[in-house]
Order: C-alpha cells, then sequence, then structure tokens
C-alpha cells in the first residue's frame, strides 16, 4: 500500500485507540506472519500446495480484517502495520510492529518505517495503557 491511502481512510486513530485495538490486531497478526511462513515452505506435492493456498487465503482473510478495522499491513512477514492517525495536525501513521508491547512510534506519511520515531510525551502511552 502507499502512503496515500492514510489521506482516503476514514478511520483516524490516536495512541490511545490503536493501543486498545491490539489485543484483536496481535491475534490477528501471529495468523499472518505464521502464514507467511508457511508460503516460504518448500518441497513439492499436494500437501505442500494445499498448505500454501491455505496461507494465501488466510493472508487475504487477515489484510481485509485488519483493512477493515483502518489498520493498514506494511510487511507481512513481521507484522508490521500503520494506524492512520493526526499529530499537531497533520496525518501521521502511528505505527506498531509484532512483537512490541505497544503503539509507541509514529512517522510522517511519506516516510515508512525508516522515518519511525518515538510518540512524544504529549501522546505517548502510559505504563497502565493496555497490552
Amino acid at each position: 500500500m502507499t502512503g496515500t491511502t492514510a489521506a482516503k481512510t476514514a478511520t483516524l486513530f490516536t495512541p490511545e485507540t490503536a493501543n486498545r485495538a491490539l489485543p484483536y490486531v496481535r491475534a490477528v497478526v501471529e495468523d499472518l506472519v505464521e502464514a507467511c511462513a508457511r508460503l516460504r515452505q518448500t518441497g513439492e506435492g499436494r500437501a505442500i500446495d494445499d498448505s500454501k493456498r491455505a496461507a494465501r487465503e488466510t493472508i487475504a482473510r487477515v489484510r481485509r480484517e485488519l483493512e477493515a478495522v483502518g489498520v493498514e499491513v506494511k510487511q507481512e512477514e513481521t507484522g508490521l502495520l500503520d494506524f492512520p492517525g493526526e499529530l499537531d495536525g497533520r496525518r501521521v501513521y502511528f505505527c506498531w510492529k509484532r512483537g512490541e508491547e505497544r503503539v509507541a512510534f509514529w512517522h510522517d506519511i511519506e516516510a515508512g518505517e525508516r522515518g519511525r520515531k518515538p510518540l512524544p510525551p504529549s501522546v505517548a502511552p502510559t505504563e497502565n495503557a493496555p497490552r
């Protein structure tokens, strides 16, 4: 997906609402990452073909589920996601990757993962935020 998707989406998250969505997001991202691993399987035969077909179906389903709640999948294999939002009056992405405790980073729409910065203290999640 490109950075222009955030400009079109109706769902805008705050760091707080993105963190509240994490219990659900974590569960489906696990399915996504596992399906990607199955796609990398080597070998031949019907069982491998069936496993890869099921993996592709899982990836498509998970992408649809995440997109339905406004979350953008950036890297399927690592579980890197962006939550469209606003910071200081401009559109940004709040960024989360599988394994992180909470949404604690952001980046400009065009910057991508390399532009990840810690959330400013004024909007950073507190220790009591959902994990």
